[in-house]
């Protein structure tokens, strides 16, 4: 696809660019632990229904339905069924079989009465009382959950614990799952020293590689490393980023997007041979995002300011991570909540205003006293972002919003 410049009303069209470029990684066997949280490559179907027999729901009796429909009855107890063990006799007219829950129920048994309401008369009768004696009463009832064939877990979900559950249940447990994103993120700038080192006045220590390496913890899709920091030098730009494109599917710079003279991040992608998908995005924070291919390897250029790597990581990179393990959804987690407080804003971009969440997480407002992308002590109080359209100049309090929260 060839280039395409923004203006400032095309957010939709940036993340359909994003969406529309980024490749599909391969496949790859995981055990069940392993795949937690990792998206299924290939439609998981129902080896035998399930349940895969009529098994009582309680400990109880299992029952003839028709000798208790008149609420009371006193019945011989014939028997016990265990979970995991078969009964191999019939139950008749007048009898009981004492049952364990899970265990499968009797032939000619068709309702269960739980064993709070019994009363031992002897060593081999019981009185049973049941108000409404139904039939299968209490019987969680063979294919009810699903049929044989059926597909249980759909290749493009996200696997969680109870789809993994689902999964042994047929019999599987290497499920065919996308393989691992590597990836490798940097940050550049002179300014910017390691955390553990003491400034000078003039210098900042580096949040951004926290920051994305948070962020990067919580998508198991991903396998990612920290480059390093990128001194302003257009020559060690070119190598260091040629060396991670050829050795990576995903390459993060921030800083280094604007158009500064300093500013080599683009630059050295455009040595690289890397394409340029787009350069600035209509959105506040993150207008000079940069957005590129380069064979396999997913690039994106990200501004320097620790909000606006927040941002645009969430907004563009997550969801091309998403695609690229062929998840069915690419876009992060939404909610929709009412404003807590008017919203306003002053120009016509896609705004995401960083914002927490009010009333035990039943509305939103954005975080007061925020100084903007720079701010990443105001960003910490924060759960997420509210998008602002870019029509919308003034949101009253009450008005239903988009809400993205950081936690996916």
């Amino acid at each position: 696809m060839k280039r395409e410049k923004l203006s400032l009303t095309q957010y939709s069209k940036a993340i359909q660019l994003v969406l529309g470029n980024v490749p599909v990684i391969g496949k790859d066997e995981a055990s069940l632990a392993e795949s937690v949280g990792m998206v299924l490559r290939r439609d998981v179907k129902a080896d035998r229904p399930l349940p895969p027999f009529n098994r009582s729901a309680m400990d109880g009796y299992a029952v003839k339905s028709s000798n208790i429909a008149a609420g009371k009855a006193n019945l011989k107890v014939v028997g016990v069924v265990e979970a995991g063990a078969g009964y191999s006799g019939r139950l008749k007219n007048g009898e009981a079989i004492k049952i364990m829950t899970g265990a499968p129920l009797p032939a000619g048994a068709d309702a269960v009465v739980k064993v709070e309401n019994s009363r031992k008369l002897s060593d081999n009768f019981v009185e049973l009382k049941e108000n409404s004696a139904k039939k299968w009463l209490n019987v969680h009832k063979k294919g009810s959950d699903i049929k044989k064939g059926v597909v249980l877990v759909k290749a493009g979900e996200l696997l969680t614990a109870p789809k993994s559950a689902t999964i042994a249940s047929a019999g599987i447990t290497m499920p065919e799952v996308s393989r691992k994103i590597k990836a490798v993120f940097f940050t550049s700038g002179n300014e910017v020293i390691a955390p553990e080192k003491k400034p000078l006045p003039y210098q900042i220590r580096d949040a951004n590689a926290s920051s994305l390496l948070s962020f990067i913890s919580n998508v198991p899709q991903v396998s990612a490393s920290f480059g390093g920091l990128l001194r302003d030098n257009k020559k060690l730009f070119v190598s260091r980023l040629g060396k991670a494109i050829k050795e990576n599917d995903l390459l993060i710079v921030t800083g280094g997007v604007s158009m500064g003279d300093s500013d080599y991040t683009y630059k050295a992608f455009e040595e690289l041979g890397v394409r340029e998908i787009f350069h600035k995005a209509a959105i506040r924070p993150g207008k000079p995002v940069w957005f590129g291919i380069k064979g396999r390897c997913v690039v994106f250029g990200l501004p320097g300011n620790p909000v606006s790597v927040m941002v645009t990581f969430h907004q563009f990179v997550l969801p091309a991570v998403m695609k690229m393990s062929g998840a069915k959804s690419a876009y992060p987690k939404k909610l929709f909540l009412p404003l807590l407080v008017d919203v306003q804003k002053k120009h016509s971009l896609r705004e995401f205003r960083i914002s927490m969440l009010a009333d035990n997480g039943k509305t939103v407002t954005p975080i007061p006293g925020y100084n903007g992308s720079g701010d990443f002590v105001s960003a910490s109080r924060s759960d997420g972002v509210l998008v602002l359209p870019e029509k919308d100049k003034i949101l009253k309090a009450g008005t239903v919003v988009e809400f993205h929260p950081w936690v996916l």
